[in-house]
This record gives structure tokens, C-alpha cells and sequence, in this order.
């Protein structure tokens, strides 16, 4: 009985999580995250969706990928993959990616980090796949409009790898090891949500060409964000980010893409269709919200 109750008396935490080094919220290299998200299971809620908030709102405060720290953009890519793959495969997460030189390495380099050795060698087969169609046939399906998806022989090609990842995240679990990578990592600085936010604002307010890049960020915008911004100005609420792209949404018979997106009221989408761009509630195809002109 004297060593179970020993044994019962270790520590349940390793010592080097005791004596983790403090890492300020204000170094650019700091995994910065919500201090109730940490030990959270809720995917709604936790480390990794934490960290998706936090630098979604430096992005918000044009702030780029290179400005980050490249460590929790590991995190991020890996999740953004893995969202892409559970909502439409891997010819959604190409289309959707604009298959982005950036968004390639980092899931290489994050799919690597938190140990999900299966799903990098499945990656790379998916890689290899669009490498497969050449250059012409990629930027032929990156071009590709929703009426054309479901037939789109790309589309078809890249779906190989599906089964297989649905299969695989059964047993080497992305979001189970992108949580535990972070929660373990020397650069976790988790805080308050306060202190978050003002450090977001820190950020933004001292980047020295803040308005260029403001105007050039306008400028630039897809068609679809600029009508996103419309509706929700014309709703009366404020955007906080577009999601993803559904292109298997219908409307008026006809195939479209619906863009989800979140407002201080929730989840919504849009659809650009027959000269007017119509923002609906949630997921619902009938509840309609407003409508603007979208010649």
C-alpha cells in the first residue's frame, strides 16, 4: 500500500511544463492563445481553435504571414487542411487554397512538427497528384466556376487521396495532435482574452505603412469578399471573418458557391447570383437576411 500511495503522489504534470520559460505575448514568435482555451476539448473552443482566433485577427489588422509566428501558422495551416478536407476533399482544399506556395509548406512543415507522419506521406501524395495535371490543367481548375465543379475532370483526379485521409484521421487524429503539439510547445503564451486584444491592436496600430496597406487590401479584395463587406454593412453588423467556400450550394436551380462568414450575430452566407448578392442566415437557403445589387 506504501508504493500505491507513493505512486498516487507523483506529480501529474511533467517538470518541464512547471518550469516552462514565460514567453511574452509581444514576441512576434509567441503562440499566442486564450489562457481558458488550453486544456479545452471543445473543438469550438480549444488550443487550436484559439490560435486560428488570434491570428485571424492580426490578419484582420494587415498584418502578414511572414510578420507571424511561423510555428503557430503551422498549427493554423494543418487545421485550415484539415477543415477543407472534412468539407468538401482534397480537390475543395486546391481550389480553395489557390494551392499557395505558403499554405503547402507550412502544412508540410506542420503536418511534420506535431508527428502526423501517415497524413505527410499522404499529403505528399496529394502534391504529386497536382504536380500529375501539370501547370495548364491546374490553373484550368483553379478557374473552375461552380456550375463546372461537379464535372471538372481535375476535380475527379484529385479526389484519389479522400477515402484514404477520412480513413487515416480515424486513427492518427489531426486535431488530436495539432491540440497536444501546441499545449507542449516552449513558445505557448496563453492570456487573457484583454490582453489579447489589445496586443492585436499593438500590432496593427504600429505597423508603419498601416493605410498603404489598408488601400491596397481594399483594392484588392474578390469580388466575393467586397460583397460580403456590402451585405453586412447593409445588415448592420460587423464582419469578422470569411470561412469557406461551399461550391456544392444551389440557387435557383442552378449550382453556385455559397461564402460562409461570421458577424458579431453569427454564421452566415452569401450567394452572388442573378445580379444580386444575398445574404443568408447560418446555413438555411431560405432565410434571408438582405439583399444588394450585384450587377
Amino acid at each position: 500500500s506504501d508504493h500505491t500511495a507513493y505512486f498516487v503522489r507523483l506529480p501529474t504534470q511533467p517538470i518541464a511544463a512547471k518550469e516552462r520559460k514565460m514567453v511574452s505575448i509581444t514576441d512576434r514568435n509567441a503562440i499566442v492563445v486564450d489562457e481558458s482555451a488550453v486544456d479545452s476539448t471543445d473543438p469550438d473552443n480549444d488550443i487550436v481553435q484559439a490560435n486560428i482566433d488570434f491570428l485571424n485577427d492580426l490578419l484582420a489588422q494587415y498584418i502578414r504571414f511572414d510578420e507571424m509566428s511561423q510555428e503557430a501558422l503551422r498549427s493554423y495551416e494543418v487545421d485550415y487542411y484539415l477543415t477543407q478536407m472534412n468539407n468538401g476533399g482534397f480537390p475543395q482544399f486546391v481550389l480553395n487554397s489557390r494551392w499557395h506556395g505558403d499554405s503547402v509548406r507550412l502544412i508540410r512543415e506542420g503536418l511534420a512538427a506535431i508527428g502526423a507522419e501517415r497524413h505527410l506521406a499522404l499529403f505528399e501524395e496529394g502534391v504529386r497528384l497536382v504536380a500529375s495535371l501539370g501547370e495548364a490543367r491546374l490553373k484550368n481548375f483553379l478557374a473552375t466556376t461552380a456550375h463546372d465543379y461537379g464535372k471538372s475532370a481535375e476535380r475527379a483526379a484529385l479526389e484519389a487521396i479522400d477515402d484514404r485521409f477520412f480513413a487515416l484521421d480515424q486513427t492518427e487524429n489531426l486535431r488530436s495532435l495539432n491540440r497536444a503539439w501546441l499545449r507542449a510547445h516552449p513558445a505557448l503564451a496563453p492570456a487573457s482574452a484583454e490582453r489579447m486584444a489589445a496586443e492585436v491592436r499593438r500590432r496593427g496600430e504600429q505597423l508603419p505603412d498601416r493605410a498603404a496597406r489598408i488601400a491596397a487590401a481594399e483594392a484588392a479584395a474578390p469580388r466575393y469578399i467586397k460583397l460580403i463587406r456590402a451585405l453586412v454593412a447593409e445588415a448592420g453588423q460587423r464582419l469578422d471573418r470569411v470561412t469557406a467556400g461551399d461550391p456544392t450550394r444551389e440557387f435557383a436551380g442552378a449550382p453556385t458557391i455559397a461564402w460562409y462568414f461570421l458577424t458579431d450575430q453569427g454564421l452566415f452566407h452569401m450567394v452572388d447570383a442573378g445580379g444580386k448578392a444575398i445574404m443568408f442566415r447560418g446555413r438555411s437557403t431560405t432565410d434571408r437576411v438582405c439583399e444588394i445589387d450585384a450587377p
